[in-house]
């Protein structure tokens, strides 16, 4: 196989995954069209997924430079150990032709987007769901003959162009790709799909593969913090940094200073021992997190940016002068309502529907055109009301909530930092918005009033092990089953009673935070 040439004395086998939405297709006939005008043997198929960016389809072509006298027989599927080029505009797309073995080291030149469009499995997480980048790197790396790994979709942002037309033109670097670039380029003016950005794009992505010097860098999610001096221990500052600027965005100069003011008496409480600086690290982290907890308010505030409707032009190739129509889906309930409304309204708003059948049971559909000027005033109108969230009944019980959670932190920070920081992780279970919040402060205040509160009053450390295995069986499932088989099974505070005061206390004292879009 080594003295064959791909393209010349047999196909050149290509393998393109790309997510639904993303020119796929488009892709695959500017390829066909060039091989034909160019009297180039083409044969090509697709496998379909579930279109719109919640799957991905393959596309699978073998074509050839020149030919015998013989017609070239081409196979209809792709074979693992047997693809010259595998192209994927999504790195977890890159990954999965890695692992169905279309890649080899003798073989495949791998060129693939380094940029994210998260899985449906990613995003539903109850945890951190996010597949772990510098792995697939690595096996890029490793199994590949050759790899060009871009970030092609800031690149289409530079050059006003897709991110197809960036990995054809990253194909012809290849010199065994056996299409011509000029044929491209007329296959591309044929079709008069946004002729010119994809021209640059053609062009553009050839530029990329060949620059060594443009790798992509891996993307940690940990901003570099300004160079200053620091008064938080290294690591903290970090977190700190970034999330100053969000807490700004969110509400204010004053909530970001209550956030400092926060962090800071962590940090004393703590200490400055390895220890004590990962509680006040994950502390800031889930802090920042819970002190920017999403409200109806705050999605109206990010639907109607200037920022988000020029990604959604240039996400949808929408011309110049070309109107796009945007059409937002809302489902607002009491909970929602009761996000704006003062406390006193909340509270008669929500006893009236629990009269009336549940919080829970009333909902009203609303579809609302954002590029009109009255739906783009509505939402803008919503957002000012954040002005006044500190009035809301829900913003009192997410600082209750906060207050809470901190104060039991700062309590076992100074004995039993272990206990402190699993205390501190069982924020990551608050997330989400309407049921998914509900559902999320559900099982927080289950954990908080069987296992945290009696930990923190008693001190007794060896109940650490037994938090963390409870917020690991919160996050199996969404709807709490795992979490309350666990606890029903924990006896290992020692005061076994302080378990069922707890347990009083939590039938006494739910907390009810809602919010949705």
């Amino acid at each position: 196989m080594s003295g064959e040439r791909p393209g010349i004395d047999r196909p050149l086998t290509l393998v393109f995954a790309a997510l639904g939405g993303e020119g796929g297709g488009l892709l695959s006939d500017w390829i066909i069209d060039a091989c034909t005008a160019s009297g180039l043997p083409v044969q090509a198929t697709s496998i379909p997924g579930v279109a719109q960016r919640t799957g991905s389809t393959t596309y699978y072509m073998e074509f050839m430079r020149a030919s015998n006298d013989d017609e070239p027989l081409f196979g209809l599927y792709p074979a693992p150990g047997y693809v010259d080029m595998a192209v994927a505009t999504d790195l977890v797309e890159a990954a999965r032709l890695i692992e169905k073995g279309y890649v080899t080291p003798d073989r495949t030149t791998l060129i693939a987007a380094t940029h994210r469009v998260y899985a449906m499995s990613e995003k539903t997480a109850m945890a951190d769901g996010t597949f772990h980048a510098p792995r697939i790197h690595d096996a890029a790396r490793q199994f590949a003959r050759h790899v060009v790994l871009r970030d092609f979709a800031e690149a289409g942002r530079v050059e006003g162009t897709m991110v197809n037309a960036l990995l054809l033109g990253a194909m012809t670097a290849d010199e065994r790709f056996p299409v011509d670039t000029d044929a491209l380029a007329e296959a591309i003016r044929g079709r008069g799909v946004a002729v010119e950005a994809n021209l640059r794009g053609l062009a553009a992505g050839r530029r990329l593969a060949a620059d060594d010097a443009s790798a992509a860098i891996v993307d940690t999610g940990v901003p570099t913090p300004p160079t200053r001096e620091a008064p938080f221990p290294e690591g903290v500052q970090a977190m700190v940094d970034a999330a100053l600027p969000r807490l700004v965005d969110y509400q204010d100069d004053a909530y970001a200073r209550h956030y400092r003011e926060r962090v800071e008496a962590i940090d004393r409480a703590a200490g400055r021992t390895a220890a004590g600086v990962e509680v006040t690290r994950e502390t800031a982290r889930y802090l920042a997190l819970w002190m920017t907890y999403e409200d109806v308010m705050r999605v109206a505030d990010l639907k109607s940016r200037a920022s988000r409707r020029d990604r959604i032009r240039r996400e949808t190739g929408a011309k110049d002068g070309e109107p796009v129509r945007v059409t937002e889906f809302f489902k607002p309930g009491i909970d929602e309502f009761s996000t704006i409304a003062p406390r006193f309204v909340t509270r008669w708003l929500t006893a009236w529907a629990e009269r009336h059948g549940g919080v829970d049971r009333f909902h009203l559909p609303v579809h609302l055109r954002s590029d009109t000027i009255v739906g783009h005033a509505a939402l803008r109108f919503v957002a000012f009301m954040g002005r006044r969230r500190r009035r809301t009944a829900r913003f009192a019980a997410e600082q209750r909530a906060i207050e809470r959670w901190l104060d039991a932190v700062n309590r076992t920070a100074p004995s039993n930092p272990a206990l402190a920081l699993a205390i501190a992780r069982c924020a990551q279970l608050v997330k989400g918005y309407g049921d998914t919040r509900i559902r999320a402060m559900r099982n927080f205040d289950a954990i908080y009033s069987t296992l945290i509160e009696p930990a923190a009053e008693s001190g007794d450390g060896q109940v650490a092990e037994h938090i963390e295995k409870a917020r690991a069986a919160a996050l199996a499932d969404d709807e709490g089953k795992a979490l309350q088989a666990y606890l029903a099974g924990a006896t290992t505070v020692s005061d076994n009673a302080a378990i069922q005061r707890g347990a009083a206390n939590k039938q006494d004292n739910p907390t009810r935070i809602g919010g949705n879009a």
